[in-house]
């Protein structure tokens, strides 16, 4: 008697569970992509493998700028809340013929991103901005950066990165890079013509003369707008295009930007998936380029001088990753020097820290070229000694290395 109600109860859950729905990241969602809210806020995969599991009439919300598209509706609407019915049928009666399969609700054009200047600070009094969707009055950030509004750099963008984000959606097209007036809160300062080839040599040549020719070579070295918080470290289309803002974001040399810093982009996505980490990233900049003018001197990079005469928009000296795990409390700093036009020896004199990557820790998993000046001289420290040069980061704990 026993065994049978086992096996009762057991084809109920197998039937609640064969009732429920399954959503993957890779095969269910579809381009120009909907922002998804699930109970109360941007939708998240549930597991490492980027799969949704919903119960049966669990429910989503959908939001389009303009109109949701899916050939089942019978008016047009905006945002509308989808429930689950099994698989990957959902349904709302009131505007659906019948229950739709999931990855035909589209949008008919990508949805905006936004930047909310918030009432928070970050360090020395920067502002801190959040990147993310607004929604029926409701503001969904997927990130947020400490912005220096003075000098106008980021110090850095904060996000989470958990096992599912190595399961990203490909194939999504790159928007262009918005500043929603963050660039001209006080002075009128292009970002997007500065950072233009033809423009930026000229800033550059303003500094350095006719050594721009040595140091600005189309298709092999110029700056780039260089993302903090990468296109591909958000598992939704919707969070990769949001990333394309000029609050995440800095002058980068290209050969850095395509080489270590890609790399290690990818080797930290694929080593959080792999050792099934949930982490809180700091990805910012610290210092500026220098480099030789014609004359001999060395010369700062700024791109631009406001109507102040004041330097803004400098080129970095370093870019740097901090990867924390707040449950096991450890984490490490990932730095890079972003100067093609540096010796290795002059490279070594700017590493700040004992270098993890070149001792005897186990970092095996970073497939970079740390020695390359090409590709961008690169090392690690601890947090604890990031912090003595840096000191940019919130606090939180640390007790030991994140390997």
């Amino acid at each position: 008697m026993l065994h049978k109600w086992v096996l009762m109860l057991m084809t109920v859950l197998s039937s609640r569970k064969e009732r429920g729905c399954r959503l993957n990241t890779k095969i269910d969602f579809r381009e120009p992509q909907p922002v998804f809210i699930h109970h109360g806020t941007l939708l998240e995969p549930t597991d490492a493998a980027g799969n949704i599991f919903m119960a049966q009439g669990d429910s989503i919300t959908i939001s389009c700028d303009h109109f949701i598209t899916h050939p089942h509706t019978i008016n047009l609407r905006t945002i509308a809340t989808v429930t689950c019915e099994a698989g990957d049928t959902f349904r709302n009666d009131a505007w659906l013929s019948t229950p739709g399969q999931f990855s035909l609700f589209r949008c008919s054009s990508p949805p905006n991103h936004m930047s909310q200047r918030t009432n928070r600070t970050c360090y020395d009094g920067n502002v801190i901005y959040e990147v993310g969707y607004k929604v029926q009055n409701n503001f969904y950030p997927l990130y947020e950066s400490c912005f220096n509004e003075r000098e106008l750099y980021p110090l850095y963008s904060k996000y989470s990165q958990k096992p599912y984000n190595y399961n990203f959606q490909t194939r999504v097209k790159r928007p262009i890079f918005k500043d929603d007036g963050v660039y001209s809160r006080e002075f009128d300062v292009p970002v997007d013509w500065l950072l233009s080839p033809k423009e930026q040599r000229r800033r550059v040549s303003e500094l350095v003369g006719p050594a721009v020719d040595r140091y600005i070579v189309p298709g092999l070295q110029e700056l780039s707008r260089g993302h903090l918080a990468a296109k591909t470290d958000f598992v939704f289309a919707f969070g990769e295009r949001a990333t394309f803002h000029y609050v995440n974001c800095a002058p980068q040399w290209t050969g850095f930007n395509a080489g270590n810093w890609n790399t290690l982009e990818v080797d930290i996505r694929r080593h959080i998936h792999e050792s099934n980490y949930s982490t809180i990233i700091y990805t910012g900049t610290f210092g500026v380029s220098q480099l030789l003018s014609d004359a001999g001197d060395l010369v700062y990079l700024y791109l631009y001088k406001d109507s102040n005469n004041n330097p803004v928009i400098p080129v970095p000296l370093y870019f740097y990753k901090v990867v924390y795990e707040p449950k096991l409390k450890k984490g490490i700093a990932f730095v890079g020097i972003n100067n093609p036009y540096l010796t290795i020896g002059e490279a070594r004199k700017l590493f700040f820290c004992q270098d993890l990557c070149h001792g005897s820790y186990n970092v095996s998993w970073l497939s970079w070229h740390p020695d390359s000046s090409r590709e961008g001289y690169t090392f690690c420290c601890t947090v604890e000694d990031f912090r003595k040069t840096v000191p940019y980061l919130p606090p939180f704990k640390v007790t030991g290395l994140l390997l």
